[in-house]
């Protein structure tokens, strides 16, 4: 579930039931009497699956996770009512011309593979909103960049744990980006990032979990587009200084801060009021603490 979408539910809870039945082996899905739209395929299963495409026409989600793969598995490119294909923890590097048949994909998750350049494959996925390409630490992030400037309706990216010092510019160029994960990047130069940031008008949430951070640039009040901030497992992050940038960026609505050993929050939480939502989940503080956090902000939905 994207971290936009979360966020909504946390502040409008609604009861979401999946409509889709999960198969966990290409036998179980073809035994089923039910049309087959979700499959996760064990490894010893993926040289069987070409065979087996004309049973998966109406296939729409398809994970094929930590099997040591170099490449994309034949028949894949068959299955063009796909609109998730998760290929995380493998040893793939390309993607063939074939996946451009793959029209309807919405959510590609390359996590954890090989790959040093972004296929230009990608740009011929006309309905492509997410991609997940952290833990790819070998990536020239200009070039994959450049194709993701490309993309059309791209609104979600995951660069997460992938050794970043800096932003290349040319992330500025995808306009319609709403939320980047740029999570485990410790060496990342922030001042740098939040420059190249600030010209993403249609960016909303940015996580920045995991950073070692002590304190956010003071460039950060350009992010004047953001409405979320998550900076989850950030211990050492300096809040008051926080609280000061926040009066400045009125349009955050929802900070997430867990698992910061926090004991306490500044004594003056004026900064901080303008937040629909405070996730304080994982940390330190005692009744009393939470007690008075809830009273100075009364109109803020609080987890603890």
């Amino acid at each position: 579930m994207k971290l936009f979408k979360f966020l909504l539910f946390l502040l409008f809870p609604i009861i979401c039931i999946s409509q889709n039945k999960k198969h966990s082996s290409l036998r179980d899905a073809l035994n089923s009497q039910e049309e087959i739209k979700w499959l996760e395929l064990p490894c010893k299963e993926v040289t069987h699956l070409s065979k087996q495409t004309d049973n998966l026409k109406n296939l729409e989600l398809l994970y094929i996770t930590g099997c040591e793969l170099k490449g994309i598995p034949s028949g894949i490119s068959n299955l063009q009512r796909l609109t998730l294909l998760n290929l995380q923890g493998n040893n793939i590097s390309f993607l063939g011309k074939e996946m451009q048949k793959l029209t309807q994909l919405k959510v590609l998750n390359l996590r954890n593979n090989d790959f040093e350049k972004l296929p230009e494959v990608c740009v011929q996925l006309p309905k492509l909103r997410e991609i997940d390409l952290a833990n790819n630490p070998k990536l020239d992030m200009k070039q994959t960049s450049e194709v993701l400037s490309q993309i059309e309706n791209l609104d979600f990216i995951y660069l997460s744990n992938n050794e970043l010092t800096e932003l290349p510019e040319e992330l500025s160029n995808i306009s319609k980006l709403k939320e980047l994960h740029l999570d485990n990047n410790p060496e990342l130069n922030f001042k740098q990032a939040f420059f190249v940031l600030s010209k993403i008008q249609n960016l909303r949430i940015l996580v920045l979990s995991n950073n070692t951070l002590t304190a956010l640039p003071k460039n950060v009040t350009s992010l004047k587009q953001i409405e979320g901030f998550v900076l989850d497992n950030n211990p050492n992050i300096s809040l008051k200084h926080l609280g000061n940038h926040l009066q400045s960026i009125p349009n955050v609505k929802v900070l997430l801060l867990r698992n910061n050993k926090l004991e306490r929050l500044p004594d003056h939480l004026i900064g901080f009021s303008n937040l629909k939502l405070l996730e304080l989940s994982n940390n330190q503080f005692s009744e009393q603490e939470k007690l008075r956090i809830k009273n100075e902000l009364p109109k803020t939905k609080i987890i603890f």
